[in-house]
């Protein structure tokens, strides 16, 4: 009965240890650091195409899990180019671990084609490395204000005759996405 013991404290011994030596291999944000992420955006509308960006964050961790930061992007598909600038915030659930779940919001506004307030909300995992580096993976929803603009239409009368055109239209180019991104 006392080798089973000795042979049980030992091994709970050594897997504590052993996940404890783990927890402190990864890097603890810390500092400055930058975010560049790319995106695929589904729109909400029927009459924009679905969209792709790219978008740089720069700032500081003032505590391994809250980071503040100021960025800008470039969202682009066959009907617009916007460019949001914004502040962000994100947020580590569980900065000491090579796995934790993090929320990243963006506010701001976007020039371009159009001009409005900008709004992004991203839910996702973190993995970091041993090193200055981590992989994020989000959910994002995305937010632009709607702004007029001709919008090419094609459209059948009761005749069955094709008719081709620009009309003015609101331009609705908000919807959610997948974000992949690195932290240096």
């Amino acid at each position: 009965m006392k080798k089973t013991i000795i042979t049980l404290i030992t091994l709970l011994f050594a897997v504590t240890t052993t996940f404890a030596q783990q927890k402190s291999e990864f890097r603890v944000p810390s500092g400055y650091q930058g975010f560049i992420d790319m995106n695929n955006l589904y729109t909400f509308s029927k009459d924009i195409n679905n969209s792709i960006g790219v978008s740089t964050t720069h700032g500081f961790y003032f505590n391994p899990k809250a980071y503040v930061g100021l960025g800008m992007g470039f969202e682009t598909n066959n009907d617009y180019v916007l460019v949001p600038i914004y502040a962000a915030i994100h947020y580590n659930f569980n900065y000491a671990r090579p796995v934790s779940p993090i929320m990243r919001l963006r506010l701001g506004s976007y020039l371009g084609d159009g001009f409005g307030t900008y709004a992004d909300l991203a839910l996702g995992v973190r993995f970091a490395s041993k090193r200055d580096f981590a992989v994020s993976i989000m959910v994002a929803g995305t937010f632009f204000e709607g702004y007029n603009r001709e919008i090419y239409q094609e459209w059948m009368d009761e005749n069955g005759q094709w008719h081709y055109g620009y009309e003015d239209g609101k331009m609705q180019p908000s919807g959610v996405g997948l974000r992949i991104g690195i932290e240096w």
